[in-house]
């Protein structure tokens, strides 16, 4: 009996999806006494959870505008879907970016002339991303004059943070350099390596947002916001998990740890992130700080498996030439608008 390309390929999905969930389960992403306590203090939780959809929402925003911007249409619920997919895969493969692959792979389905644009997007976005998150403790210091001048470490971290920002930021304005763009050497570069006329394609999506300053003050807004949410998550784990470290100032201590997740040294940054966590709570003589990520794996588990339904249904067309369509907020959008 002959099985169709679709059949055959909607068991392998299937049979990967129950693989992953097994590899987290063994290796102790899901922290079952932790679960417990979570259930057991069900009306916290819940809004903890809510909270999480809330922040992938947000997500699924940003990266929907960013591709308005570039005169594609990607619609709130389509990168909705798209995100959710990549959360449930950031979970599982190396490094708190392994789902990217997975949504640039869904999202260029029906964009077969427009791959590096859309690629650029989806790690774009992740750029964006982590502005929010190395920008946040620097906007929170402030808000905790004493405890951040208390430690030394912390203000090590900010400085860090702050540096980082800046050299990201530099590297995004000189792609807006026209001259820099067109330079000869620049030109001879793309001519002379092997993918060069696809890293002028990139080149060439991220000068577009010279002309796109707002859209891109607004998404690195949105990604603050988006973060923020992530500390009010973890405030809200430790009411339950852990109610002596519930205190305002480890919002200046989140965002770091977040940080190490993204450091493709384990599935998920499993292990890495507790570790983070754990030495940054000791930091002001608070334990429990690797509990606190353990639950919020959890809520994002729950939140991700949203995307395992996604992911049944194959690949579809997430994409579509904007043309002539109202964008987000009632204006008109036509291609080639600036």
């Amino acid at each position: 009996m002959r099985f169709s390309g679709k059949i055959f390929f909607g068991i392998l999905r299937t049979a990967v999806a129950v693989g992953l969930l097994t590899y987290l389960t063994v290796s102790g992403a899901i922290h079952w006494q932790i679960i417990l306590s979570l259930i057991s203090n069900w009306p916290i939780t819940f809004l903890a959870l809510i909270v999480c959809v809330l922040f992938s929402f947000v997500q699924a925003q940003r990266l929907s505008l960013l591709f308005w911007a570039q005169d594609m249409s990607l619609h709130l619920y389509a990168s909705f879907k798209l995100t959710l997919i990549g959360l449930f895969f950031n979970s599982c493969l190396p490094g708190a970016t392994g789902g990217d692959a997975i949504k640039i792979y869904y999202a260029i389905e029906g964009n077969e002339g427009r791959r590096a644009e859309i690629a650029t997007l989806i790690l774009f976005d992740r750029v964006i991303g982590m502005l929010g998150l190395l920008i946040l403790p620097i906007l929170a210091v402030p808000l905790f004059p004493i405890f951040y001048g208390e430690i030394e470490t912390l203000r090590s971290l900010v400085w860090g943070s702050a540096c980082v920002f800046l050299l990201v930021v530099v590297g995004i304005l000189l792609c807006f350099i026209r001259r820099l763009k067109d330079s000869r050497w620049v030109q001879w570069v793309f001519e002379r390596l092997p993918l060069g006329n696809y890293l002028k394609r990139v080149l060439d999506t991220l000068y577009s947002y010279r002309y796109k300053k707002g859209t891109l003050l607004t998404v690195v807004g949105i990604s603050v916001l988006g973060h923020a949410m992530n500390i009010a998550i973890i405030l809200l784990l430790a009411m339950v998990l852990n109610p002596i470290v519930l205190r305002w100032e480890v919002s200046l201590l989140i965002p770091f740890g977040f940080l190490a997740m993204t450091l493709p040294i384990s599935p998920g940054g499993i292990g890495v992130g507790e570790a983070a966590f754990a030495k940054l709570f000791a930091l002001v003589g608070l334990s429990g700080g690797a509990d606190l990520l353990l639950g919020w794996r959890f809520l994002s588990l729950l939140v991700g498996l949203g995307g395992l339904f996604f992911y049944f249904e194959g690949r579809k067309r997430f994409v579509q030439d904007s043309g002539s369509v109202r964008v987000p907020g009632g204006s008109l959008h036509s291609e080639g608008n600036n």
